[in-house]
């Protein structure tokens, strides 16, 4: 069946109002509500993961002002008769996204929060127009309304504007914050960060604490960073984590709802690609998926734009500067940072106490605080479905493991003369083996500071990081003939292929026999099968042998370029 696929909509009302598909995840409202209902509570998720739309989804249900039952009508919420009879736009609902909470100085900041409250009471024209407003509360609001407010009222808004809603509704107002933990991320390093943070968690606390005129607050963020705030009313959040087994499938695609939509879009073909590059994350007990990947797959599919030679794309590569300049930062530093990196890239697991209450400014103060981070933003996952001690991290998928390739690429080009880099590369396309490995050489000797004890995945990951960086697709550990080749790149727009083999020895006069046994391992198993049935008509295949800084690099016997 045909089905109207739009990204780009964040606004529940008008993802439903455009006929557009829809993933019916309306679950978490009934349990919410009615089963697990707290005063205040924040549900972290990585970005793309559904955050915002579940917030305007709550904010639409609830809210006295608006009738929802068009947009809600046929999906699972409806069915629940005591949630739809006593919240179903029953009560006042205060929205605010903090997401455009940042600037280069506090005052740009603080601008950019006055703006966002004006545009929030702007929303009230009925309380401006009040009769029954006290004289006082309605210049405070003009001034808020106008950007004139200080900063002590403009930080006390919510709670201002609260108090107002009951006034007015003689209901309890329900707080919506979404992305509550932007600011505080996008000043991470900066000399505005306490500000920052102190000026968050000091608005919050206006409304987490003991407030009547509050029914609830519910904020969405990535981290819970707010814990054991000198803001006492701060410390009553009940986070709701990747960690946490409950809600562990309300925000995100479970394997079901991936399935299901396949099936809509006439892909089920494509569950084992779709699974492979999109799947792997581990929410609480349940295996779930990125949406914003899944559904920018399957568009790409149907509107004809998806390439089948370059395959998957990453979506979400550079959607949180935040965390991969977090990355970029632990890189070099230590032996046990630079060898967990390479066994998560070799597809291994590392053994980590995560800690789901970390605030921002503590995260470079340790390893153990980076895995937590990458853990709570969805850059790695933990691999078992029970929560331990020391929790086993992972990988989640082939899109993040070329996010990490990127980052060791974008560390060694600022390390590594690119010309170099470029002379390696051109060299290997054109056979010529003593250009490559002089090349190759010189890279070795400037990368060495990196590497506090080469293996061989040390080497494998330097030429992974530069063909990836050039835009080459970069293959590791591929299944192929009767193996898995260390590394294959292709070329697809000239249809040609590298496969390597790497060796990796402690005694210099043992690099010629390595040599040999990499390419004897090429022959013997076959590992140019797979890109010759792919059609690639140019296929290189090359041994190389490593000891330290050194390296040989020979053609494999029996090399002829193009295919017979």
């Amino acid at each position: 069946m045909a089905i109207n696929i739009r990204t780009s909509y964040d606004s529940f009302r008008e993802l439903r109002e455009n006929n557009s598909y829809y993933v019916d995840k309306t679950d978490i409202i009934e349990e919410y509500l009615i089963h697990k209902f707290d005063k205040a509570v924040l549900f972290a998720r990585p970005r793309r993961f559904g955050k915002t739309l579940t917030m305007t989804m709550l904010r639409d249900f609830l809210d006295i002002r608006q009738d929802s039952r068009d947009i809600f009508a046929g999906l699972n919420v409806m069915n629940c008769r005591d949630v739809v009879e006593g919240y179903m736009n029953k009560y006042p609902v205060i929205f605010i996204s903090l997401k455009e909470i940042y600037g280069e100085e506090s005052d740009s900041i603080f601008s950019n929060l006055k703006l966002a409250v004006s545009e929030l009471c702007k929303q009230y024209p009925e309380l401006i127009r009040n009769e029954l407003l006290e004289e006082e509360d309605r210049k405070i609001l003009s001034k808020l309304r106008d950007q004139e407010a200080n900063e002590a009222n403009t930080i006390a808004s919510l709670g201002f504007l609260a108090r107002l809603l009951k006034n007015y509704y003689k209901k309890q107002a329900f707080v919506i914050i979404d992305e509550y933990d932007v600011p505080m991320a996008k000043a991470i390093g900066t000399p505005e960060y306490d500000r920052v943070r102190d000026m968050i968690e000091h608005m919050l606390s206006f409304v987490c604490k003991t407030n009547d005129n509050v029914k609830a607050v519910i904020l969405s963020g990535c981290l819970y960073t707010v814990k054991n705030s000198t803001y006492t009313g701060v410390n009553n959040i009940i986070p709701y984590t990747v960690l946490s087994p409950n809600y562990a499938s309300a925000i995100g695609f479970t394997d079901d709802n991936v399935k299901t939509l396949l099936k809509d879009a006439g892909l089920s073909d494509r569950y084992e690609t779709v699974s492979e590059w999109y799947d792997g994350y581990i929410f609480g007990r349940d295996k779930m998926y990125c949406p914003w990947d899944v559904l920018s797959y399957v568009r790409s599919v149907l509107d004809g734009s998806y390439s089948e030679a370059m395959g998957p794309e990453s979506y979400w590569v550079n959607t949180s500067e935040t965390s991969l300049n977090i990355i970029r930062g632990f890189l070099g530093k230590t032996a046990d940072i630079d060898e967990s990196f390479e066994r998560l890239l070799a597809g291994d697991t590392i053994d980590c106490t995560v800690n789901v209450n970390l605030p921002y400014h503590r995260i470079h103060e340790s390893g153990e605080n980076l895995w937590s981070v990458l853990v709570e933003t969805g850059y790695l996952s933990k691999a078992v479905t029970e929560n331990m001690p020391l929790m086993p991290l992972r990988i989640p998928n082939k899109e993040i493991q070329v996010v990490f390739r990127e980052e060791i690429w974008n560390y060694f080009k600022d390390k590594v003369d690119n010309v170099f880099v470029k002379d390696f590369v051109s060299a290997l396309w054109t056979g010529e083996i003593q250009r490559a490995e002089a090349a190759l050489n010189q890279i070795l000797e400037a990368t060495l500071s990196f590497y506090h004890e080469y293996r061989e995945y040390s080497y494998h990951l330097i030429l992974d990081g530069f063909f990836t960086g050039l835009g080459y697709i970069v293959h590791s550990e591929r299944e192929t003939g009767y193996g898995r080749s260390d590394l294959i790149i292709q070329d697809p727009a000239k249809s040609r292929c590298i496969i390597i083999e790497l060796k990796h020895v402690k005694d210099e006069n043992e690099l010629e026999k390595a040599l040999k046994e990499a390419a004897g391992q090429i022959v013997e198993k076959k590992y140019e099968s797979g890109p010759r049935y792919e059609g690639y008509t140019t296929r290189l295949k090359y041994s190389m042998a490593f000891c330290d800084k050194k390296c040989l690099i020979s053609e494999v016997s029996g090399f002829a370029g193009k295919s017979l």
